[in-house]
């Protein structure tokens, strides 16, 4: 049966990546807004697939640190790290493999829609951390 401790880090983690998921989807909605007006719909097909692309790499990587940490193994540091690597190989892999088909309209909006949704990531984790509340720290919580 999991600790107390261990839901509230796992409600944590949640909170965070949700907001950091919400951030990137709501960039990604704006890019293809900004694509649409200026290039047409090939450029937002090719923006949001680098967007997409970057959204699964994070999905992943917030999936393996949950099941890294739930195990709470000494090597779970190791893992998260490996993963890192891996995805950020296939990460390049794939946009290496799309930049040189026909599938996408526009390498450059493919770029921006990847630089946009990691941005959107970090500020949605950054922004979770700093509105989240720890209950440890929570004087509210520990007053009543």
């Amino acid at each position: 049966m999991p600790t107390a401790a261990n839901v509230t880090m796992r409600r944590w983690l949640v909170r965070v990546e949700s907001t950091a998921t919400i951030a990137t989807v709501g960039g990604s909605l704006l890019l293809a807004v900004v694509a649409l007006l200026t290039g047409g719909w090939p450029v937002v097909g090719s923006a949001v697939m680098g967007a997409a692309d970057v959204l699964v790499f994070f999905a992943l990587g917030a999936l393996i640190d949950a099941m890294a940490l739930r195990r709470a193994e000494p090597m779970s540091g190791v893992v998260i790290l490996g993963s890192f690597a891996v995805r950020l190989a296939l990460l390049t892999i794939v946009a290496t493999m799309l930049a040189r088909s026909s599938l996408i309209a526009s390498v450059e909006w493919f770029g921006v829609g990847v630089v946009i949704a990691a941005m959107a990531w970090v500020v949605g984790m950054i922004v979770g951390h700093a509105t989240g509340r720890w209950p440890i720290y929570d004087a509210a919580g520990v007053m009543a």
